[in-house]
């Protein structure tokens, strides 16, 4: 399935809700994700922040947790393979129109925000997060699924 339209980029704060170890998914949003598993797409970005997380743990000392989540994650990448949406030279020019639009409207968002913002734009996908308060402000159409459910 190519985006458009009625698909879902899935934030970071969604992808790490579903990390093993992590406080259980609400049952309704846990059907809704399996029925509507081909609609979903990742985010490189969450990808780099997933892995970048990994890498913090394992340098604490957590070396087994992060095994678990490397592991989880190389999961994660290969189910999603061509799910998985990368910044081409489109979506950077994407990032930088609205990181300058947010700006000038007195914004200053983060790059990880304003890059997952433009994957979502350019592939007309709608962002699903635990922080709509990120991507509201920058035009794009977002939800919290533990709020309430997608259509």
């Amino acid at each position: 399935m190519k985006p458009g339209g009625s698909g879902y980029l899935i934030d970071t704060s969604i992808v790490s809700a579903l990390a093993p170890d992590k406080p259980d998914v609400p049952e309704a949003f846990a059907a809704w994700l399996r029925q509507n598993s081909e609609r979903l797409y990742v985010p490189c970005i969450a990808v780099a922040e997933i892995e970048q997380g990994i890498c913090k743990l394992r340098r604490a000392g957590g070396t087994a947790r992060a095994r678990r989540l490397s592991g989880w994650l190389d999961g994660l990448i290969e189910r999603y393979a061509e799910r998985v949406l990368t910044l081409d030279a489109r979506a950077c020019r994407l990032a930088g129109r609205i990181s300058d639009e947010a700006i000038a409207a007195g914004r200053h968002p983060g790059f990880a925000d304003v890059a997952i913002a433009a994957l979502a734009q350019g592939a007309d996908l709608t962002i699903l997060t635990r922080n709509a308060r990120h991507f509201a402000p920058l035009g794009v159409p977002c939800s919290d699924p533990f709020e309430r459910l997608p259509d």
